[in-house]
């Protein structure tokens, strides 16, 4: 599976405690990343307000 589509017609196949599985495992996945950015900011401020990622 390579395309949203082909990833949603997937999820509509399975059964309903499955897509609920899939539905609480997205939303723990989009928490994650919204906090792991969140943090990042935090930090890149209390540093000057440069980001820890770019290069020296």
């Amino acid at each position: 599976m390579t395309t949203a589509l082909e990833i949603e017609k997937a999820i509509e196949r399975l059964p309903e405690p499955e897509q609920r599985k899939v539905a609480e495992w997205f939303e723990d996945h989009r928490l994650i990343v919204a906090s792991s950015a969140l943090l990042s900011s935090i930090y890149d401020e209390e540093d000057g307000g440069e980001s820890q990622l770019e290069s020296e």
